[in-house]
């Protein structure tokens, strides 16, 4: 298509949103336009096409779990949130007390230190990957 004028007025002139004036016009100019006349002729097509389709209304049990959907996956999130929440307070709160009565290196110490080391990376890479899933997201504009 090397003719601009449908992609300005097509849609307004399908959708008959212009004026008898613009009308009479896009009309003209596509008698004399072969792109213009084949592009109308597709998007008229698909026009119909798109008419003939019936959206089915959501049944009383499609919502009801639909809610109760939402309901739980924020539940889940919030759980979660709790749980990473309660176990950084009891790590940092057994790490302190590690280094408060660091005296004499023990087996445990270690073992928590490599822990901890382990659940620091681990979330670290999770919160990463959460980062960059979002920027690449390509529908995260769109409401679901």
């Amino acid at each position: 298509m090397t003719c601009s004028r449908m992609e300005t007025d097509g849609m307004r002139y399908l959708d008959d949103e212009m004026s008898s004036n613009e009308r009479v016009e896009f009309e003209e100019h596509c008698a004399q336009c072969d792109d213009c006349q084949q592009t109308l002729q597709r998007f008229r097509e698909l026009q119909s096409l798109t008419r003939r389709i019936k959206m089915k209304d959501p049944t009383d049990e499609f919502w009801e779990n639909y809610w109760k959907s939402i309901y739980h996956r924020i539940e889940r999130k919030t759980a979660w949130i709790f749980i990473i929440i309660g176990a950084v307070m009891l790590a940092t709160s057994v790490s302190y007390q590690a280094i408060r009565s660091f005296g004499e290196v023990t087996i445990e110490k270690i073992a928590l230190v490599v822990f901890i080391v382990g659940i620091i990376l681990l979330l670290l890479s999770v919160i990463r990957e959460r980062v960059h899933h979002y920027k690449a997201d390509k529908y995260k504009d769109i409401t679901r």
